[in-house]
């Protein structure tokens, strides 16, 4: 009987042929493999990048909520005011004002411009209820002057002051609702000079 285990040629039985590492190819055409290289950094952060960007920086919207305010806080003051003390007409500057003296908001021309413009409405609106009270009173004391054998343009010139009052403040109403939405959507605007004349700026 012949003894395998004495031939040269023979590999032992308990060694194994060695396995080259995985993904390497085997023989004289082995390709070397490169050094690792670590993955790329994520990119930076838009505004952050250095160079022109590639696409152009959103637009700033300019704070509106504070500026919507002085519109719509001169508008629910008269309203609200004048329905249940009667006086609302003389205090639709405070809303305006307590907006521009907040601190927060006077470095901000924006919130500053719509401020100063619901001032001088509410500053003029309540000029204007001065000269409704003021031709309804005459209106009165002219009629009482016309029973007496007064002349007759008192009472109409008294009336007659107030109705133009009484218009002014209706259409300072509409002025104040369109302030508002210009306000709230971020656009510049300014009531007409005969609705907010210019005590304040902005």
């Amino acid at each position: 009987m012949t003894d395998f285990s004495k031939h040269e040629d023979v590999p032992p039985r308990d060694t194994a042929p060695p396995v080259p590492p995985q993904g390497q190819a085997q023989g004289p055409l082995a390709v070397p493999q490169p050094p690792y290289q670590p993955p790329a950094p994520p990119p930076p952060p838009y505004g952050y990048a250095h160079g022109p960007l590639p696409y152009p920086p959103p637009p700033v919207r300019p704070p509106t909520t504070p500026a919507m305010w002085a519109h719509l806080g001169a508008l629910l003051t008269l309203v609200a005011g004048s329905s249940v003390c009667c006086i609302g007409w003389a205090l639709a500057w405070v809303a305006p004002l307590i907006v521009h003296s907040q601190q927060q908001n006077k470095h901000d021309p924006f919130i500053r411009h719509h401020a100063a413009q619901g001032i001088n409405y509410g500053i003029t609106t309540a000029i204007v209820g001065l000269l409704a009270v003021a031709g309804y009173v005459g209106g009165l004391v002219g009629l009482a002057a016309y029973d007496d054998g007064g002349p007759g343009w008192l009472p109409a010139v008294g009336f007659g002051l107030l109705a133009l009052a009484v218009l002014h403040l209706l259409a300072g109403l509409v002025l104040c609702i369109v302030g508002s939405t210009k306000a709230n959507t971020g656009q510049w605007w300014s009531y007409p000079k005969f609705f907010a004349l210019p005590f304040v700026r902005g």
